[in-house]
């Protein structure tokens, strides 16, 4: 089997995403699967476009910016590229098992590839937002500000890597998500808490499973 993952890293978020993608790169490779991994100067339109078609992955992780219509690559020439867009290539997506791990592309994209009930995208129907300490920023994986947020949307590609269903994968990610926020409530006099808990609950707000929710890496 093979999956492909995206990281860009040319800013601030992108650069976390990328660090946070490690765990799951790190698995895929322990466990022998076929791992296409894309970063800045490959994540081109194009190069996507011809992976997915001649590879076939059996699951797709995007990380990266995103709009409701679109999900971004790498920069090329100083822009943000698109490498999947509604209404251009988002065919390349039907009846793939997907998470998009972009703000918005839950909202029209997402819905658009699995308007057939066949293939699964989860992502995010609002911004996917996350905290992080400037104490580690050259060190993200450092950063516990940042794992509050970011360790539970990695458990939904870490399950779907050891087989399980999108169901259950998205159900992991509100299950670690609860309980950041109730260790986050228990100590309210630290500063930023509530802040810190209400873009947790904001995220798990933005949380959407489309399409099948039973599929699974092995079908």
């Amino acid at each position: 089997m093979t999956i492909l993952v995206t990281n860009p890293d040319y800013d601030y978020a992108t650069s976390y995403l990328c660090y946070y993608s490690k765990e799951i790169v790190s698995y895929a490779k322990k466990e022998n699967i076929i791992l296409i991994q894309l970063t800045n100067e490959r994540l081109r339109r194009d190069i996507v476009e011809g992976i997915i078609r001649k590879k076939d992955p059996s699951f797709i992780l995007f990380n990266g910016h995103g709009d409701k219509n679109t999900i971004y690559g790498g920069k090329v020439d100083g822009s943000e590229e698109f490498i999947i867009r509604e209404g251009f290539n988002e065919g390349l997506l039907k009846g793939k098992l997907v998470y998009a791990r972009a703000c918005n592309s839950a909202a029209s994209l997402g819905k658009k590839c699995t308007e057939d009930g066949i293939g699964c995208f989860i992502g995010y129907d609002q911004p996917f937002s996350f905290w992080t300490d400037e104490n580690w920023v050259t060190s993200p994986l450092k950063d516990n500000t940042a794992r509050l947020f970011l360790e539970p949307s990695n458990a939904i590609a870490m399950s779907i890597l050891k087989g399980k269903s999108a169901k259950y994968a998205v159900d992991k990610f509100f299950q670690l998500s609860k309980k950041n926020i109730q260790r986050l409530l228990k100590d309210e006099n630290e500063p930023g808490t509530f802040v810190k808990a209400m873009v947790l609950w904001n995220n798990m707000q933005a949380q959407k499973i489309l399409g099948n929710s039973d599929l699974t890496l092995y079908y």
